[in-house]
């Protein structure tokens, strides 16, 4: 037995996310085209059967009924569908506790004409070279199957055919114990997303220390403790988002001079598309490398806990302040609205804490 004065951990599961780029296949990008077009139709009759319910009934349509309506009627696996469900749900529960504060904020309404693939883990099988992606291909249309579904004492076994879409493995893990994963459009190529289980770092040997973090627009972040004090400049960052926002106004205002669809028109378009890849690829390098610096420093430090101050919805209100009773300009609205301090928050440990 366990005394009351002993200290006991709590166990807690530590993920972290990584991803590769699937390599250009004309045919398997086909296939995965497909599959988030499927996908999409997924979502959209989640969508317009649960907001049609509830405005008939007052109440939403729970998972496990949306699950079971959804049931062997897409070229899906039956995995990979309630995956879509769960994600639908996550979101409606998020809406729901964003209306307490703002009622501007929408349930999902919006059509999609593709959506990520998000894939469970029986949904695939991992080996070490490849990655085979689970799907079936059903006998009857999607509109036949619901006609006959309606009928009364229809026992007919769905005909279906198991199928497979197989992607190089690419990973620098063993994802022997991958239980989730997502297969996502990005800057012109599918990336396979996944979450691998990590062990968690025994913190319990080390003594209780503190460090103090603040995020900024010059300075991306500083973190210090009692002795030492780490200094990490964002001006790289910040002048790729400048320069990207002042030639996507340029190419914007030239393209207003153009009749849409022209020729010309789609070469100014083709360059935005490229400056959008080239800027995101730059900044997401240079989020990556600040946030491994400092993650490596609180090593170094054994640091125990790590609080960062909570600088979000920094730019609302900018324009016109009625509590402080200024505006800020234009140039500092722009550079507040350009501060990816979400990012930099999003892929740092916010507190690492020491249960007991």
């Amino acid at each position: 037995m366990i005394s009351v004065g002993q200290r006991k951990r709590r166990q807690i599961n530590l993920f972290v996310t990584h991803s590769f780029q699937i390599p250009y296949d004309s045919s398997l990008y086909e296939e995965l085209r497909t599959m988030q077009r499927e996908a999409a139709s997924v979502w959209n009759d989640i969508v317009r059967e649960s907001t049609s319910y509830y405005f008939a009934y007052k109440k939403w349509l729970s998972k496990t009924e949306i699950q079971a309506i959804r049931k062997q009627t897409y070229n899906l696996h039956s995995q990979t569908v309630q995956a879509i469900a769960d994600k639908y749900a996550a979101n409606r529960e998020t809406i729901r506790q964003l209306r307490k504060t703002d009622q501007k904020a929408k349930y999902p309404w919006r059509r999609k004409y593709y959506y990520c693939i998000p894939l469970k883990k029986a949904s695939m099988d991992i080996s070490t070279n490849t990655i085979t992606i689970k799907k079936v291909d059903y006998g009857f249309s999607l509109s036949d199957l619901l006609t006959k579904k309606k009928k009364k004492n229809w026992n007919e076994k769905v005909p279906k055919h198991h199928c497979s879409v197989v992607i190089p493995n690419r990973s620098e893990e063993h994802l022997d114990a991958c239980n989730y994963a997502e297969i996502v459009w990005r800057n012109g190529a599918y990336w396979f997303c996944y979450a691998v289980q990590v062990p968690e770092q025994d913190l319990s040997a080390y003594e209780k220390k503190v460090a103090g973090g603040d995020l900024g627009e010059i300075h991306a972040v500083t973190v210090a403790t009692e002795d030492r004090a780490l200094v990490l400049s964002g001006r790289a960052m910040r002048s790729i988002s400048q320069f990207r926002t002042k030639a996507l106004a340029d190419l914007s205002k030239k393209m207003s001079r153009c009749k849409k669809g022209s020729r010309r028109w789609k070469k100014y378009q083709y360059a935005r598309n490229r400056l959008r890849q080239t800027s995101n690829n730059q900044l997401e390098a240079l989020e990556h490398k600040t946030t491994k610096e400092i993650v490596a420093f609180l090593e170094v430090e054994k640091v125990t806990h790590l609080v960062i101050g909570n600088v979000s919805g920094i730019e609302k209100g900018t324009k016109k302040n009625e509590q402080k009773k200024r505006k800020q300009n234009k140039v500092r609205r722009q550079q507040l609205s350009l501060w990816n301090q979400g990012k930099i928050k999003q892929n740092s440990p916010i507190k690492r804490k020491l249960e007991a």
